[in-house]
Protein backbone atom coordinates (compact mmCIF):
# COMPACT_ATOMS: atom_id res chain seq x y z
CA UNK A 1 0.00 0.00 0.00
CA UNK A 2 1.22 3.49 -1.16
CA UNK A 3 0.83 6.79 0.46
CA UNK A 4 0.28 5.77 4.04
CA UNK A 5 0.89 9.10 5.77
CA UNK A 6 -1.86 11.76 6.01
CA UNK A 7 0.11 14.50 3.73
CA UNK A 8 0.66 12.10 1.01
CA UNK A 9 -2.70 11.01 1.09
CA UNK A 10 -4.60 14.53 1.31
CA UNK A 11 -2.47 15.49 -1.45
CA UNK A 12 -3.58 12.63 -3.48
CA UNK A 13 -7.21 13.16 -2.88
CA UNK A 14 -6.97 16.76 -3.55
CA UNK A 15 -5.30 15.97 -6.92
CA UNK A 16 -8.13 13.93 -7.68
CA UNK A 17 -10.65 16.20 -6.60
CA UNK A 18 -9.48 19.43 -7.22
CA UNK A 19 -10.42 19.37 -11.16
CA UNK A 20 -13.81 17.98 -9.76
CA UNK A 21 -14.02 21.58 -7.71
CA UNK A 22 -12.40 23.31 -10.50
CA UNK A 23 -15.16 22.39 -13.12
CA UNK A 24 -18.42 22.89 -10.66
CA UNK A 25 -16.53 26.54 -10.50
CA UNK A 26 -16.30 27.39 -13.90
CA UNK A 27 -20.11 26.37 -13.48
CA UNK A 28 -20.80 28.94 -11.42
CA UNK A 29 -18.75 31.62 -13.17
CA UNK A 30 -20.51 30.92 -16.72
CA UNK A 31 -23.72 31.03 -14.89
CA UNK A 32 -23.01 34.22 -13.09
CA UNK A 33 -21.52 35.79 -16.06
CA UNK A 34 -24.62 34.81 -17.89
CA UNK A 35 -23.12 32.55 -20.60
CA UNK A 36 -25.64 29.83 -19.94
CA UNK A 37 -28.76 29.69 -18.14
CA UNK A 38 -31.25 27.21 -16.44
CA UNK A 39 -32.68 26.47 -19.73
CA UNK A 40 -28.88 25.55 -21.34
CA UNK A 41 -28.49 23.22 -18.30
CA UNK A 42 -32.09 21.54 -18.87
CA UNK A 43 -31.58 20.97 -22.57
CA UNK A 44 -27.78 20.08 -21.55
CA UNK A 45 -29.20 17.50 -19.01
CA UNK A 46 -31.38 15.99 -21.26
CA UNK A 47 -28.73 14.95 -23.98
CA UNK A 48 -26.24 13.58 -21.50
CA UNK A 49 -29.05 11.39 -19.47
CA UNK A 50 -30.60 10.12 -22.59
CA UNK A 51 -26.97 9.90 -25.11
CA UNK A 52 -23.43 10.84 -23.45
CA UNK A 53 -23.67 9.17 -20.15
CA UNK A 54 -25.13 5.93 -21.77
CA UNK A 55 -22.73 6.30 -24.13
CA UNK A 56 -20.21 6.63 -21.52
CA UNK A 57 -21.17 3.61 -18.98
CA UNK A 58 -20.94 1.56 -22.73
CA UNK A 59 -17.69 2.20 -23.32
CA UNK A 60 -16.26 2.20 -20.11
CA UNK A 61 -17.42 -1.69 -19.21
CA UNK A 62 -17.05 -2.73 -23.02
CA UNK A 63 -13.50 -2.04 -22.96
CA UNK A 64 -12.69 -3.34 -19.24
CA UNK A 65 -14.42 -7.17 -19.37
CA UNK A 66 -15.44 -8.59 -16.21
CA UNK A 67 -12.94 -11.90 -15.67
CA UNK A 68 -12.46 -14.11 -13.17
CA UNK A 69 -15.63 -12.89 -11.41
CA UNK A 70 -15.09 -16.35 -9.72
CA UNK A 71 -12.22 -15.22 -7.37
CA UNK A 72 -13.89 -11.59 -6.38
CA UNK A 73 -16.77 -13.17 -5.15
CA UNK A 74 -16.91 -12.21 -1.64
CA UNK A 75 -15.62 -8.57 -2.68
CA UNK A 76 -18.62 -8.25 -4.65
CA UNK A 77 -20.70 -9.82 -1.82
CA UNK A 78 -19.69 -7.21 0.24
CA UNK A 79 -19.73 -4.51 -2.31
CA UNK A 80 -23.66 -5.71 -3.44
CA UNK A 81 -24.79 -6.42 0.46
CA UNK A 82 -23.61 -2.68 2.11
CA UNK A 83 -25.10 -0.90 -1.04
CA UNK A 84 -28.36 -2.72 -0.44
CA UNK A 85 -28.21 -2.18 3.50
CA UNK A 86 -27.09 1.72 3.14
CA UNK A 87 -30.07 1.91 0.14
CA UNK A 88 -32.64 0.75 2.71
CA UNK A 89 -31.11 2.57 5.91
CA UNK A 90 -31.46 5.66 4.02
CA UNK A 91 -34.82 4.86 2.21
CA UNK A 92 -35.88 4.13 6.35
CA UNK A 93 -34.29 7.38 7.32
CA UNK A 94 -35.73 9.76 4.72
CA UNK A 95 -39.58 8.50 5.04
CA UNK A 96 -39.05 9.29 8.80
CA UNK A 97 -37.41 12.77 8.94
CA UNK A 98 -37.67 14.31 5.54
CA UNK A 99 -40.83 15.61 4.98
CA UNK A 100 -40.81 17.26 1.61
CA UNK A 101 -41.23 13.83 -0.41
CA UNK A 102 -39.49 14.74 -3.43
CA UNK A 103 -36.29 15.44 -2.07
CA UNK A 104 -36.22 11.94 -0.60
CA UNK A 105 -34.84 10.13 -3.58
CA UNK A 106 -32.28 12.89 -3.53
CA UNK A 107 -30.87 12.49 0.01
CA UNK A 108 -30.84 8.85 -0.43
CA UNK A 109 -28.63 8.73 -3.68
CA UNK A 110 -26.31 11.10 -1.58
CA UNK A 111 -25.78 8.54 1.05
CA UNK A 112 -25.14 5.29 -1.00
CA UNK A 113 -23.86 6.53 -4.29
CA UNK A 114 -20.21 6.94 -4.79
CA UNK A 115 -18.34 8.20 -7.94
CA UNK A 116 -17.06 4.24 -8.74
CA UNK A 117 -16.44 4.44 -12.35
CA UNK A 118 -14.37 7.22 -12.56
CA UNK A 119 -13.00 8.79 -9.34
CA UNK A 120 -12.74 5.28 -6.73
CA UNK A 121 -10.76 3.59 -10.15
CA UNK A 122 -8.47 6.40 -9.79
CA UNK A 123 -8.55 6.22 -6.51
CA UNK A 124 -7.67 2.69 -6.24
CA UNK A 125 -5.02 2.61 -9.10
CA UNK A 126 -2.69 5.53 -7.48
CA UNK A 127 -2.57 2.89 -4.25
CA UNK A 128 -2.19 0.30 -5.33
CA UNK A 129 -1.05 0.78 -8.99
CA UNK A 130 -1.95 -1.78 -11.65
CA UNK A 131 -2.72 -5.15 -9.60
CA UNK A 132 -6.02 -3.74 -8.14
CA UNK A 133 -7.03 -2.81 -11.89
CA UNK A 134 -9.06 -6.11 -11.95
CA UNK A 135 -11.05 -6.17 -8.79
CA UNK A 136 -11.41 -2.85 -8.58
CA UNK A 137 -13.08 -2.98 -12.30
CA UNK A 138 -15.47 -5.43 -11.60
CA UNK A 139 -16.41 -3.84 -8.15
CA UNK A 140 -17.04 -0.88 -10.03
CA UNK A 141 -19.29 -2.09 -12.83
CA UNK A 142 -21.04 -4.13 -10.50
CA UNK A 143 -21.91 -1.27 -8.39
CA UNK A 144 -22.51 1.06 -11.11
CA UNK A 145 -25.59 -1.30 -12.41
CA UNK A 146 -26.98 -1.42 -8.86
CA UNK A 147 -26.60 2.30 -8.39
CA UNK A 148 -28.44 3.19 -11.17
CA UNK A 149 -31.07 -0.14 -10.58
CA UNK A 150 -31.91 1.48 -7.11
CA UNK A 151 -31.35 5.14 -7.98
CA UNK A 152 -34.80 4.85 -10.43
CA UNK A 153 -36.21 2.68 -7.33
CA UNK A 154 -35.99 5.97 -5.28
CA UNK A 155 -36.79 8.82 -7.76
CA UNK A 156 -39.45 7.13 -8.85
CA UNK A 157 -40.73 6.78 -6.09
CA UNK A 158 -39.81 9.99 -4.60
CA UNK A 159 -41.66 11.61 -7.43
CA UNK A 160 -44.81 9.90 -7.43
CA UNK A 161 -48.15 11.19 -6.07
CA UNK A 162 -48.77 7.91 -4.82
CA UNK A 163 -47.53 4.62 -4.29
CA UNK A 164 -45.51 3.15 -7.29
CA UNK A 165 -46.59 -0.19 -8.01
CA UNK A 166 -43.60 -3.17 -9.09
CA UNK A 167 -44.78 -3.19 -12.34
CA UNK A 168 -44.40 0.25 -12.91
CA UNK A 169 -41.11 0.45 -10.82
CA UNK A 170 -40.12 -2.33 -13.55
CA UNK A 171 -40.95 -0.73 -16.67
CA UNK A 172 -39.10 2.97 -15.30
CA UNK A 173 -35.98 0.48 -15.10
CA UNK A 174 -36.34 -0.85 -17.92
CA UNK A 175 -36.66 2.04 -19.99
CA UNK A 176 -33.73 3.87 -17.94
CA UNK A 177 -30.81 4.63 -20.69
CA UNK A 178 -28.57 3.91 -18.16
CA UNK A 179 -29.81 0.33 -17.32
CA UNK A 180 -30.13 0.10 -21.38
CA UNK A 181 -26.69 0.74 -21.63
CA UNK A 182 -25.09 -1.01 -18.72
CA UNK A 183 -26.84 -4.27 -20.07
CA UNK A 184 -26.11 -3.88 -23.72
CA UNK A 185 -22.72 -3.67 -23.05
CA UNK A 186 -22.22 -6.56 -20.60
CA UNK A 187 -24.07 -8.72 -23.51
CA UNK A 188 -21.57 -7.08 -26.23
CA UNK A 189 -18.74 -7.95 -24.13
CA UNK A 190 -20.09 -11.35 -22.76
CA UNK A 191 -20.68 -11.76 -26.91
CA UNK A 192 -17.09 -10.28 -27.45
CA UNK A 193 -18.40 -8.63 -29.79
CA UNK A 194 -16.36 -6.04 -32.45
CA UNK A 195 -17.20 -2.20 -32.72
CA UNK A 196 -15.73 -0.66 -35.59
CA UNK A 197 -13.10 1.70 -35.40
CA UNK A 198 -15.57 4.70 -36.59
CA UNK A 199 -18.64 3.89 -34.13
CA UNK A 200 -15.57 3.65 -31.41
CA UNK A 201 -13.94 7.41 -31.89
CA UNK A 202 -17.63 8.51 -32.47
CA UNK A 203 -18.63 6.81 -29.06
CA UNK A 204 -15.04 8.31 -27.53
CA UNK A 205 -16.20 11.53 -28.54
CA UNK A 206 -19.57 11.62 -26.49
CA UNK A 207 -18.46 9.68 -24.19
CA UNK A 208 -15.65 12.54 -23.52
CA UNK A 209 -18.04 15.21 -23.28
CA UNK A 210 -20.35 13.69 -20.30
CA UNK A 211 -17.54 14.52 -16.83
CA UNK A 212 -17.11 17.85 -18.32
CA UNK A 213 -20.40 18.88 -19.47
CA UNK A 214 -22.47 17.09 -15.96
CA UNK A 215 -20.22 19.05 -13.77
CA UNK A 216 -20.71 22.33 -15.57
CA UNK A 217 -24.30 22.01 -15.00
CA UNK A 218 -24.57 20.84 -11.88
CA UNK A 219 -21.70 24.10 -10.93
CA UNK A 220 -24.53 26.34 -12.58
CA UNK A 221 -27.33 24.38 -10.47
CA UNK A 222 -25.80 24.88 -6.91
CA UNK A 223 -27.32 27.75 -4.69
CA UNK A 224 -23.82 29.36 -4.80
CA UNK A 225 -25.57 31.89 -1.39
CA UNK A 226 -26.95 28.86 0.56
CA UNK A 227 -24.06 26.36 0.07
CA UNK A 228 -22.92 26.28 3.61
CA UNK A 229 -26.19 27.36 4.85
CA UNK A 230 -27.33 24.28 3.28
CA UNK A 231 -30.58 22.59 3.47
CA UNK A 232 -30.93 19.88 6.44
CA UNK A 233 -31.07 17.47 2.73
CA UNK A 234 -27.99 18.07 1.65
CA UNK A 235 -26.08 18.22 5.13
CA UNK A 236 -27.59 14.88 5.53
CA UNK A 237 -26.38 13.48 2.56
CA UNK A 238 -23.17 15.18 2.97
CA UNK A 239 -22.60 13.70 6.47
CA UNK A 240 -23.96 9.72 4.88
CA UNK A 241 -21.67 10.31 1.88
CA UNK A 242 -18.51 11.46 3.48
CA UNK A 243 -18.48 9.27 6.83
CA UNK A 244 -21.39 7.09 7.17
CA UNK A 245 -20.93 5.37 4.10
CA UNK A 246 -17.41 4.47 4.43
CA UNK A 247 -17.43 3.64 7.93
CA UNK A 248 -20.20 1.31 7.33
CA UNK A 249 -19.00 -0.12 4.07
CA UNK A 250 -15.54 -0.90 5.49
CA UNK A 251 -17.04 -2.75 8.52
CA UNK A 252 -19.06 -4.66 5.89
CA UNK A 253 -15.95 -5.65 4.27
CA UNK A 254 -14.23 -6.93 7.35
CA UNK A 255 -17.58 -9.27 7.96
CA UNK A 256 -17.15 -10.61 5.11
CA UNK A 257 -13.14 -11.41 5.51
CA UNK A 258 -11.96 -8.78 3.42
CA UNK A 259 -8.01 -7.72 4.38
CA UNK A 260 -4.86 -5.63 2.92
CA UNK A 261 -6.22 -4.63 -1.08
CA UNK A 262 -9.37 -5.29 -1.21
CA UNK A 263 -10.47 -3.76 1.73
CA UNK A 264 -8.77 -0.86 0.70
CA UNK A 265 -10.85 -0.64 -2.77
CA UNK A 266 -14.10 -0.89 -0.91
CA UNK A 267 -13.09 1.88 1.36
CA UNK A 268 -11.46 4.00 -1.03
CA UNK A 269 -14.35 3.98 -3.45
CA UNK A 270 -17.16 4.39 -0.80
CA UNK A 271 -14.88 7.25 0.28
CA UNK A 272 -16.11 9.17 -3.13
CA UNK A 273 -18.44 12.01 -3.53
CA UNK A 274 -21.78 11.85 -5.05
CA UNK A 275 -21.65 10.67 -8.50
CA UNK A 276 -22.02 13.80 -11.25
CA UNK A 277 -24.11 11.43 -13.18
CA UNK A 278 -26.99 11.47 -10.35
CA UNK A 279 -27.30 15.12 -11.47
CA UNK A 280 -28.37 13.86 -14.93
CA UNK A 281 -30.64 11.20 -13.58
CA UNK A 282 -32.09 13.22 -10.82
CA UNK A 283 -33.01 16.33 -13.29
CA UNK A 284 -34.01 14.49 -16.15
CA UNK A 285 -36.21 12.29 -14.10
CA UNK A 286 -37.83 15.50 -12.77
CA UNK A 287 -36.39 16.12 -9.46
CA UNK A 288 -34.73 18.89 -7.56
CA UNK A 289 -31.63 19.65 -9.12
CA UNK A 290 -30.27 22.50 -7.01
CA UNK A 291 -30.31 19.86 -4.14
CA UNK A 292 -28.27 17.69 -6.27
CA UNK A 293 -25.83 20.03 -7.12
CA UNK A 294 -25.01 20.81 -3.70
CA UNK A 295 -24.88 18.15 -2.29
CA UNK A 296 -22.01 17.40 -5.43
CA UNK A 297 -20.18 20.37 -4.19
CA UNK A 298 -19.98 19.85 -0.75
CA UNK A 299 -19.17 15.91 -0.86
CA UNK A 300 -16.28 16.47 -3.64
CA UNK A 301 -14.72 18.97 -1.28
CA UNK A 302 -15.54 16.53 1.75
CA UNK A 303 -14.20 13.68 0.12
CA UNK A 304 -10.76 14.86 0.20
CA UNK A 305 -10.23 14.92 3.25
CA UNK A 306 -12.08 11.57 4.37
CA UNK A 307 -10.43 9.21 2.00
CA UNK A 308 -7.18 10.70 3.18
CA UNK A 309 -8.08 10.25 7.17
CA UNK A 310 -9.53 7.11 6.30
CA UNK A 311 -6.22 5.90 4.41
CA UNK A 312 -4.21 7.08 7.38
CA UNK A 313 -6.64 5.19 10.47
CA UNK A 314 -6.67 1.87 8.14
CA UNK A 315 -2.92 1.73 7.33
CA UNK A 316 -2.18 2.20 11.21
CA UNK A 317 -4.43 0.01 11.88
CA UNK A 318 -3.19 -2.85 9.50
CA UNK A 319 -6.38 -3.36 7.95
CA UNK A 320 -5.18 -2.39 4.64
Amino acid sequence: MRNTDFFSSLMFSIGVTLPILLMLCLGIILRKRRFIDDKFCEQASKIIFNLTLPVLLFFNIFNNPIEHIETQVRLLSAGVTGTLLLFFCAEWFAAKFIAEKKERGTFVQGVYRSNAGILGLAFCVNAYGDAVLAPASLYTAVSVLLYNVLGVITISRSLSDGRVGVKKMLLNISKNPLIIAIVAALIASWLELRVPKILMTTGNYLANVTLPLALICAGASIDLKNLFKTSKVSLWATIGRIIVAPIFMVFIGKAFGLTGMNLGVVLLISSTPLAAATYAMVRGMGGNAVTVANIIGLTTFGSMFGSALGLLILSQMGWI
